[in-house]
């Protein structure tokens, strides 16, 4: 007999829930849409340092990207401002056929803005050609299913080659939604650039672009998710400025009315004496790190490694950077996963003189005297446009000297670092993970050689690390699968694969005397710019 339960669950516990598996469901809540002003004609004008570089929602993985695909292209679940996964197309899922099997309910009521309904046609194709070109990080999140079936407009069945945990919840936040009766005739989705003629079914389809200037939004006439069925406002606007000292310059003019990208913590109080202005605080789904490329040869080095990480003042950085709004990390999961973070894990001392000794004992010399070692020169890459992350940059370059390594500032424009990252053209990756929304799903994404699409940017191609993590994959009991996470932290610490540095808070600034509704979501990534949040909000009276 099959037995929904009704409810939805904390990041926190979620795996842990899932992980019960069997034929039990999971319901979502509802739309938790309230009544609000009627739609009207009005602009909201949002900031961003970054141009669009991909149109695909298939295989974009940009921020800004995902900020307008997102608001065009559905999912099936979201995060709400609570952390929690709530419905969007799918309004409930559960498991069948002991783990085996995953089935989405869809809503009825989405339609794309040609008029055609949202159908499970549509997913059931999304998924499958994300499978079929590798597409994006989607990819390694379908890697057990066989086969998909859509028995009905409303129902989607995904058949997995043995149970993993957090399928639904991964699958279901991650995966864009789209028409297939537009796609379809697209040939090879890899090679689909989707720049043109837009058709979505989220609350704003795109309109119009200028590449370096702006991105014009339109709304969509049926969005069942805003509260009176499509959004309040008629246009959302974003506009490109080259940095966000500019962008905070413009808000404060009122040439825009929210940045998409969180306020540096050095720079917030320059909004204080602004009645207009206000902020809104979220946490966050990531974290900063230091990832090091495995393909250099003294970086695949776990005594360079661990030296580096000897050589980082988390410290100091969170209390300069971030004016002392963040925890320090350990390990590589994230302390708002307590259920799997390995507390017994101890963050690297900032000892330079321990690192310096370490890298003498490993054989390297100052042949020349300059006080760095000769083979120790390594370029550290970031994305300039993050102000937290180039200070970063900066205080690591200081501190890593005084053990004897020499680092160079190569931060560049975002999507160039992202190419740069997403190729190995790097030494050093400092830069921070927008959202992980459940530990298996980050540490598949992160370390498996064999992901496709992931984000291994370290380029490591262990047998060790690919075992452990596969076999934790298709663990079901909850306990022995957290014993199991935590030993493959306690590996990638003891390799030093990354250095995990922090997890901070994000404040989010916005005008509001023109604008209020905002449903703020955890992260810098999601922020206040997710579909949801985007229909949600209304001019202020």
């Amino acid at each position: 007999m099959k037995k929904t339960v009704k409810g939805r669950w904390r990041l926190a516990v979620a795996l842990g829930v899932a992980a019960t598996l069997g034929v039990s469901g999971c319901g979502l809540n509802g739309d938790d849409s309230s009544s609000g002003n009627s739609a009207g004609s009005s602009v909201l004008r949002i900031g961003t340092t970054t141009d669009v570089s991909n149109f695909n929602p298939l295989q974009s993985l940009s921020k800004t990207d995902s900020w307008i695909l997102n608001a065009m292209y559905p999912h099936l679940l979201r995060i709400d401002e609570s952390a929690k996964k709530a419905p969007e197309l799918a309004k409930e899922y559960r498991y069948e056929d002991d783990g085996k099997t995953a089935v989405f309910v869809l809503r009825d009521d989405f339609k794309w803005t040609d008029g055609k309904p949202v159908v499970a046609e549509d997913v059931k194709f999304s998924a499958e050609q994300i499978m079929k070109y590798k597409l994006g990080n989607v990819a390694a999140k379908l890697t057990w299913v066989e086969s998909i079936e859509a028995p009905d407009a409303t129902t989607v069945k995904f058949r997995l080659s043995q149970p993993y945990a957090p399928f639904a919840e991964g699958v279901g936040f991650w995966m864009s939604i789209v028409p297939k009766h537009v796609f379809e005739s697209a040939g090879d989705l890899s090679k689909f650039p989707n720049d043109s003629n837009w058709v979505g079914a989220g609350p704003f389809v795109l309109e119009s672009m200028t590449k370096g200037q702006r991105y014009v939004m339109k709304r969509n006439e049926n969005y069942p998710l805003a509260p009176d069925g499509k959004a309040a406002v008629s246009q959302v606007e974003y506009r490109v400025y080259p940095d966000v000292n500019t962008m905070m310059l413009a808000l404060r003019n009122g040439d825009i009315d929210l940045m998409g990208t969180p306020v540096p913590v050095s720079a917030a109080k320059t909004f204080e004496g602004d009645s207009k202005i206000k902020m809104a605080k979220v946490g966050a789904l990531g974290f900063a790190h230091l990832t090091y490329n495995m393909k250099n040869k003294q970086l695949a080095d776990q005594q360079v490694r661990q030296a580096l990480s000897m050589s980082v003042d988390t410290k100091s950085i969170i209390s300069a950077v971030l004016q002392g709004d963040a925890q320090q990390m350990a390990g590589p999961i994230s302390p708002i996963f307590s259920d799997y973070d390995n507390t017994e894990i101890q963050p690297y001392p900032f000892d330079p003189a321990g690192a310096k000794a370490k890298l003498t004992a490993a054989g390297y010399r100052d042949g020349n005297g300059d006080g760095f070692f000769d083979e120790l020169n390594f370029g550290v890459a970031c994305d300039q446009s993050n102000a937290n992350i180039t200070r970063v940059v900066q205080l690591f370059r200081e501190s890593a000297a005084k053990a004897g390594i020499k680092l160079e500032n190569e931060c560049v424009e975002r999507n160039t670092f992202l190419s740069r990252t997403k190729n190995g053209e790097y030494d050093i990756d400092a830069s921070q993970w927008g959202v992980f929304d459940n530990p298996m799903d980050q540490l598949r994404s992160t370390y498996l050689s064999s992901n496709p699409g992931g984000i291994n940017y370290n380029l490591l191609e262990s047998p060790e690390i690919d075992r452990l993590i596969n076999d934790a994959a298709g663990t079901t009991d909850p306990e022995a699968f957290k014993t199991k996470i935590k030993n493959i932290d306690k590996v990638v610490h003891e390799q030093a694969y990354l250095t995990p540095l922090y997890v901070e808070n994000f404040q989010f600034a916005y005008n509001a005397s023109k604008f209020t509704g905002f449903a703020p979501s955890p992260s810098d990534l999601l922020g206040m710019v997710t579909a949801y949040s985007l229909a949600q909000v209304k001019p202020a009276s």
